[in-house]
Protein backbone atom coordinates (compact mmCIF):
# COMPACT_ATOMS: atom_id res chain seq x y z
CA UNK A 1 0.00 0.00 0.00
CA UNK A 2 1.34 3.41 -0.96
CA UNK A 3 1.94 6.16 1.53
CA UNK A 4 -0.96 8.13 0.07
CA UNK A 5 -3.35 5.19 0.54
CA UNK A 6 -2.17 4.69 4.13
CA UNK A 7 -2.73 8.38 4.88
CA UNK A 8 -6.19 8.26 3.30
CA UNK A 9 -7.14 5.15 5.31
CA UNK A 10 -5.89 6.71 8.51
CA UNK A 11 -7.83 9.90 7.86
CA UNK A 12 -11.00 7.90 7.11
CA UNK A 13 -10.65 5.94 10.33
CA UNK A 14 -10.17 9.15 12.26
CA UNK A 15 -13.38 10.58 10.75
CA UNK A 16 -15.33 7.43 11.72
CA UNK A 17 -13.97 7.55 15.23
CA UNK A 18 -14.91 11.21 15.58
CA UNK A 19 -18.42 10.52 14.30
CA UNK A 20 -18.78 7.66 16.75
CA UNK A 21 -17.76 9.82 19.65
CA UNK A 22 -20.27 12.47 18.55
CA UNK A 23 -23.05 9.85 18.47
CA UNK A 24 -22.04 8.56 21.87
CA UNK A 25 -22.20 12.10 23.23
CA UNK A 26 -25.68 12.55 21.79
CA UNK A 27 -27.10 9.20 22.96
CA UNK A 28 -26.56 9.84 26.65
CA UNK A 29 -28.61 13.02 26.32
CA UNK A 30 -31.35 11.15 24.47
CA UNK A 31 -31.13 8.39 27.04
CA UNK A 32 -31.38 10.94 29.78
CA UNK A 33 -34.42 12.46 28.06
CA UNK A 34 -36.00 9.02 27.85
CA UNK A 35 -35.26 8.42 31.49
CA UNK A 36 -36.76 11.78 32.36
CA UNK A 37 -39.87 10.90 30.38
CA UNK A 38 -39.96 7.53 32.06
CA UNK A 39 -39.71 9.21 35.43
CA UNK A 40 -42.57 11.57 34.49
CA UNK A 41 -44.71 8.64 33.36
CA UNK A 42 -43.92 6.82 36.58
CA UNK A 43 -44.85 9.88 38.63
CA UNK A 44 -48.07 10.24 36.63
CA UNK A 45 -48.91 6.60 37.25
CA UNK A 46 -48.26 7.07 40.95
CA UNK A 47 -50.55 10.11 41.00
CA UNK A 48 -53.27 8.20 39.17
CA UNK A 49 -52.82 5.31 41.57
CA UNK A 50 -53.26 7.64 44.53
CA UNK A 51 -56.25 9.47 43.00
CA UNK A 52 -58.94 6.92 43.97
CA UNK A 53 -57.75 6.92 47.57
CA UNK A 54 -57.74 10.73 47.63
CA UNK A 55 -61.21 10.81 46.07
CA UNK A 56 -62.47 8.29 48.62
CA UNK A 57 -61.01 10.38 51.41
CA UNK A 58 -62.64 13.49 49.96
CA UNK A 59 -65.97 11.65 49.82
CA UNK A 60 -65.55 10.60 53.45
CA UNK A 61 -64.77 14.18 54.40
CA UNK A 62 -67.88 15.40 52.54
CA UNK A 63 -70.03 12.79 54.26
CA UNK A 64 -68.56 13.78 57.60
CA UNK A 65 -69.32 17.44 56.88
CA UNK A 66 -72.90 16.56 55.92
CA UNK A 67 -73.37 14.51 59.08
CA UNK A 68 -71.90 17.31 61.19
CA UNK A 69 -74.11 19.87 59.47
CA UNK A 70 -77.15 17.73 60.34
CA UNK A 71 -76.36 18.10 64.05
CA UNK A 72 -78.20 21.29 64.97
CA UNK A 73 -77.98 22.75 68.45
CA UNK A 74 -80.58 24.68 70.42
CA UNK A 75 -77.98 27.24 71.52
CA UNK A 76 -74.80 26.56 69.50
CA UNK A 77 -72.84 29.19 71.44
CA UNK A 78 -73.53 27.65 74.83
CA UNK A 79 -70.70 26.15 76.88
CA UNK A 80 -72.31 22.72 76.53
CA UNK A 81 -74.73 23.02 73.58
CA UNK A 82 -77.74 20.70 73.48
CA UNK A 83 -79.06 19.01 70.37
CA UNK A 84 -82.48 20.19 69.22
CA UNK A 85 -85.10 17.70 70.37
CA UNK A 86 -88.29 19.80 70.34
CA UNK A 87 -90.12 21.60 67.55
CA UNK A 88 -93.49 23.24 66.97
CA UNK A 89 -95.63 24.36 64.03
CA UNK A 90 -98.19 27.12 64.56
CA UNK A 91 -101.05 26.49 62.16
CA UNK A 92 -102.66 29.45 60.40
CA UNK A 93 -105.68 29.20 58.08
CA UNK A 94 -105.39 29.29 54.32
CA UNK A 95 -107.69 31.61 52.35
CA UNK A 96 -111.37 31.12 53.19
CA UNK A 97 -110.74 28.74 56.11
CA UNK A 98 -110.69 29.14 59.88
CA UNK A 99 -108.45 26.37 61.25
CA UNK A 100 -105.89 27.46 63.84
CA UNK A 101 -103.72 25.61 66.31
CA UNK A 102 -100.30 24.04 66.80
CA UNK A 103 -98.47 20.74 66.39
CA UNK A 104 -95.64 19.85 68.79
CA UNK A 105 -92.83 17.39 68.12
CA UNK A 106 -90.47 15.70 70.55
CA UNK A 107 -87.60 13.31 69.73
CA UNK A 108 -87.74 10.15 71.85
CA UNK A 109 -84.73 8.28 73.24
CA UNK A 110 -85.70 5.18 71.23
CA UNK A 111 -85.51 7.08 67.95
CA UNK A 112 -89.27 7.60 67.60
CA UNK A 113 -91.10 10.90 67.29
CA UNK A 114 -93.87 12.06 69.64
CA UNK A 115 -96.53 14.26 68.03
CA UNK A 116 -99.21 16.31 69.80
CA UNK A 117 -101.74 18.47 67.97
CA UNK A 118 -104.42 20.90 69.16
CA UNK A 119 -106.75 22.50 66.60
CA UNK A 120 -109.90 24.62 66.45
CA UNK A 121 -111.96 26.02 63.61
CA UNK A 122 -112.16 22.70 61.77
CA UNK A 123 -115.22 21.50 59.89
CA UNK A 124 -116.80 18.53 61.66
CA UNK A 125 -115.21 15.20 60.71
CA UNK A 126 -111.78 13.71 60.03
CA UNK A 127 -108.84 15.77 58.77
CA UNK A 128 -105.49 14.31 57.78
CA UNK A 129 -102.38 16.29 58.64
CA UNK A 130 -98.95 15.76 57.12
CA UNK A 131 -95.42 17.11 57.05
CA UNK A 132 -94.78 18.77 53.70
CA UNK A 133 -91.46 19.29 51.94
CA UNK A 134 -91.05 23.08 52.14
CA UNK A 135 -91.49 25.41 55.08
CA UNK A 136 -93.31 27.93 52.92
CA UNK A 137 -96.86 28.95 53.89
CA UNK A 138 -96.93 32.15 51.85
CA UNK A 139 -99.38 30.82 49.26
CA UNK A 140 -103.07 31.49 49.88
CA UNK A 141 -103.91 27.83 49.27
CA UNK A 142 -100.92 26.31 51.09
CA UNK A 143 -99.47 24.76 47.94
CA UNK A 144 -96.18 26.61 48.34
CA UNK A 145 -95.37 23.98 51.00
CA UNK A 146 -94.90 21.49 48.16
CA UNK A 147 -95.57 17.78 48.24
CA UNK A 148 -95.53 15.46 51.24
CA UNK A 149 -92.19 15.02 53.02
CA UNK A 150 -90.98 11.42 52.94
CA UNK A 151 -89.51 10.34 56.28
CA UNK A 152 -87.37 7.60 54.71
CA UNK A 153 -86.79 8.28 51.01
CA UNK A 154 -87.27 10.72 48.16
CA UNK A 155 -90.17 13.09 48.63
CA UNK A 156 -90.42 14.14 44.98
CA UNK A 157 -89.77 10.70 43.52
CA UNK A 158 -91.05 8.00 45.89
CA UNK A 159 -91.08 4.37 44.62
CA UNK A 160 -93.89 3.59 42.19
CA UNK A 161 -95.00 0.66 44.37
CA UNK A 162 -95.05 2.60 47.66
CA UNK A 163 -97.90 1.51 49.93
CA UNK A 164 -97.85 4.19 52.61
CA UNK A 165 -98.83 7.83 52.86
CA UNK A 166 -95.67 9.91 53.15
CA UNK A 167 -95.27 12.54 55.87
CA UNK A 168 -98.34 11.17 57.61
CA UNK A 169 -98.97 12.47 61.13
CA UNK A 170 -102.38 10.81 61.45
CA UNK A 171 -105.83 12.35 61.56
CA UNK A 172 -107.65 15.00 63.57
CA UNK A 173 -111.33 14.32 64.26
CA UNK A 174 -113.30 17.46 64.99
CA UNK A 175 -116.65 17.56 66.73
CA UNK A 176 -119.43 20.06 66.24
CA UNK A 177 -117.34 22.67 68.07
CA UNK A 178 -114.57 22.37 65.45
CA UNK A 179 -111.93 21.35 67.98
CA UNK A 180 -109.62 18.32 67.86
CA UNK A 181 -106.66 16.90 69.74
CA UNK A 182 -104.22 14.13 68.88
CA UNK A 183 -101.30 12.56 70.73
CA UNK A 184 -99.33 9.83 68.99
CA UNK A 185 -95.82 8.40 68.57
CA UNK A 186 -94.40 7.74 65.11
CA UNK A 187 -91.91 4.97 64.36
CA UNK A 188 -90.37 7.16 61.63
CA UNK A 189 -89.46 10.81 61.71
CA UNK A 190 -86.87 12.97 63.45
CA UNK A 191 -86.57 16.60 64.42
CA UNK A 192 -83.07 16.99 62.93
CA UNK A 193 -80.81 14.77 60.84
CA UNK A 194 -80.95 13.60 57.25
CA UNK A 195 -84.74 13.26 57.36
CA UNK A 196 -85.28 16.03 59.86
CA UNK A 197 -88.61 17.89 59.83
CA UNK A 198 -87.24 21.16 61.15
CA UNK A 199 -87.90 24.02 58.71
CA UNK A 200 -90.57 22.11 56.81
CA UNK A 201 -94.35 22.60 57.12
CA UNK A 202 -97.43 20.92 58.56
CA UNK A 203 -100.54 20.97 56.40
CA UNK A 204 -104.04 20.25 57.76
CA UNK A 205 -106.34 18.87 55.06
CA UNK A 206 -110.07 19.00 54.36
CA UNK A 207 -110.58 15.23 54.53
CA UNK A 208 -109.14 12.17 56.23
CA UNK A 209 -106.49 9.87 54.71
CA UNK A 210 -107.49 7.43 52.00
CA UNK A 211 -105.12 4.45 52.46
CA UNK A 212 -105.90 3.25 48.93
CA UNK A 213 -104.24 6.36 47.48
CA UNK A 214 -100.60 6.38 48.57
CA UNK A 215 -98.33 8.30 48.80
CA UNK A 216 -100.54 11.44 49.01
CA UNK A 217 -103.65 9.95 50.60
CA UNK A 218 -106.31 11.91 48.72
CA UNK A 219 -107.01 14.19 51.70
CA UNK A 220 -108.19 17.12 49.62
CA UNK A 221 -107.72 20.85 50.06
CA UNK A 222 -105.24 22.46 52.42
CA UNK A 223 -107.10 24.19 55.23
CA UNK A 224 -104.14 25.29 57.34
CA UNK A 225 -100.35 25.58 57.17
CA UNK A 226 -97.57 26.09 59.71
CA UNK A 227 -93.77 26.14 59.47
CA UNK A 228 -91.94 23.79 61.86
CA UNK A 229 -89.53 25.72 64.07
CA UNK A 230 -87.29 25.14 67.08
CA UNK A 231 -89.13 24.95 70.40
CA UNK A 232 -87.79 25.22 73.94
CA UNK A 233 -87.96 21.95 75.83
CA UNK A 234 -89.41 23.52 78.97
CA UNK A 235 -92.18 25.21 76.98
CA UNK A 236 -93.56 22.07 75.34
CA UNK A 237 -96.69 21.71 77.50
CA UNK A 238 -98.86 23.99 75.41
CA UNK A 239 -102.31 24.79 76.74
CA UNK A 240 -105.16 23.22 74.82
CA UNK A 241 -106.98 25.69 72.60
Amino acid sequence: MSANNIATATLFALVLTTAGLACNQMNPREGSRTNDEGTSEQKSAEVNKEAPAQQAQAADDTTGDAEQAAELFEDPGAKTPKLITHAVAVIEPTAGNGVMGHVSFESQSDGKLKVEAHMKGLPKGKHAFHVHLYGDCTGDNGKTAGTHFNFSGSSKNPPANIKRITGNLGELEAGADGEAEVSTVLDHGEVTGRYGILGRAVIVHAKGNDPTKPPIGGAGARLGCGVIGIAEESAQKHAAL
